[in-house]
């Protein structure tokens, strides 16, 4: 039996980079004229409220551009591009508005390419053995999906490729069902790549993401492609690229268990360019405190009386986003005093101390797992799915703390002004 082909090229431009990562891996070999295309980018989510770096968080425009010009050399005439950006009330903007800021509608006029919302389209109940998920209908029905994630790290899944990008073709009901206390995140991530079944996987890491998903990572140029008609092959190489071996992330282990593979990359025959030569080590996981109260910075700072828990795989997208201003506001709102022994809580499994004066339940799924919670001296509420930054800095101030936006402002501008002027990081790659 044939071993399945993953091919790697080095990025130089386009589109021939891409062209010739395609015909290593002959992926456009079974795609005919007639086929309705679906192209899933990685498109995360956008803060329009303050400015905020691109690089290693999205995958970049231009490989998108590139892979139309190539379908549209191809012959192919439907061609549809799809996410389902997350977004709620007065939380980040929609797709469309995502799509409008990178000059996706030039997609549409010069080559007829449609653009959809994943979440504004309908949805179909698949069964996942057990349990339903509502799965993006457009993409379940296409005839040629193409999967196109970025390379990066995540804080709850290790990496986020192929096989995590398609949780971005689920509503947003089963999205947060996926971050359920009595199953882990990594089993349901394993479980997405068999209902889409991508025709085509292409990794974008012409950026790496450390400590990623989101914005507060620090992107490292790579130029390292990755394609391959074998979903389960772009994961495990693009594991390797990153410095980590497949198998110690869990829901790539999890996947190829179940369909009895190994992830010993002699399973797949590598064309193109060397892995040794495409290989960058990315950093992953944020460190935190021993005693679990905060994130080691906080011991350099100085910063007592006070404790937020490192986040857990519970955590949906919304408040995980908001981990990072609330580090912020926290250390802004530090003057050199211990706080008044407060304690933040998230995600669904977080149990109170007994030890705070205050407790600060952060979310709707929080507030209902321990609002009847006799060790809790003093609940604060922070109601939403997800809260609001204001709704949690008011709830800060009830207890005595007392952020500076400012500060959480001047923060945002700092991660996109540590790219400005360095070489190899173009924001041309994103826009068109």
């Amino acid at each position: 039996m044939d071993k399945p082909v993953v091919a790697l090229e080095q990025y130089e431009k386009s589109p021939n980079s891409l062209r010739a990562l395609l015909d290593l891996c002959g992926g456009l070999d079974a795609l005919a004229s007639h086929h309705h295309v679906f192209i899933k980018p990685n498109l995360v989510a956008w803060d329009d409220k303050y400015p905020m770096p691109l690089y290693g968080v999205y995958t970049t425009t231009r490989l998108v551009h590139d892979m139309v010009f190539l379908l549209k050399e191809h012959g192919v005439e439907k061609i549809t591009i799809g996410e389902g950006s997350a977004h709620g009330k007065r939380f980040g903007v929609g797709t469309e508005r995502i799509y409008e800021n990178l000059g996706y509608d030039k997609l549409t006029q010069r080559y007829g390419v449609t653009l959809l919302d994943i979440l504004r389209e309908p949805f179909e109940n698949v069964d996942f053995d057990g349990f339903t998920l509502q799965v993006s209908k457009p993409a379940l029905q296409a005839d040629f999906l193409i999967n196109m994630p970025a390379l990066k790290t995540h804080n709850q899944a290790i990496l986020s490729l192929g096989m995590k990008n398609l949780k971005g073709c689920l509503s947003i009901k089963s999205r947060k069902f996926c971050h359920r206390p009595d199953h882990s995140l990594d089993h349901y991530l394993s479980l997405f790549v068999e209902k889409l079944s991508p025709a085509l996987t292409v990794l974008d890491g012409i950026y790496g993401l450390e400590r990623g998903p989101f914005y507060v990572g620090k992107a490292v140029r790579m130029n390292a492609l990755v394609a391959s008609k074998d979903a389960l092959g772009v994961d495990a190489v693009g594991a390797t690229l990153a410095g980590m071996d497949p198998s110690d992330v869990p829901h790539i282990k999890a996947y190829a268990d179940r369909h009895s593979r190994s992830l010993d990359l002699e399973q797949w025959q590598l064309r193109g360019t060397s892995l040794e030569a495409l290989k960058r080590p990315l950093k992953w996981d944020n460190r935190w405190l021993d005693d679990n109260t905060g994130p080691r910075a906080w011991g350099r700072m100085g910063i007592k009386g006070i404790s937020l828990p490192k986040y857990d795989k519970t955590l949906c997208t919304g408040c995980s986003g908001l981990y990072s201003p609330i580090l912020v506001m926290i250390m802004s709102a530090h003057e050199g005093v211990p706080f008044n022994e407060i304690e933040i809580l998230t995600g669904k499994t977080m149990k109170p101390s007994g030890r705070a004066r205050s407790t600060l339940l952060v979310g709707n799924c929080m507030i209902k797992a321990n609002r009847k919670d006799t060790n809790i001296k003093e609940a604060i509420f922070v109601k939403g799915c997800p809260p609001t930054m204001d709704a949690i800095r008011e709830a800060m101030e009830r207890c005595g703390i007392h952020p500076h936006m400012d500060y959480y402002e001047k923060h945002r501008r700092s991660l996109v002004e540590r790219y400005e002027g360095k070489k190899g990081f173009e924001e041309d790659f994103f826009y068109l």
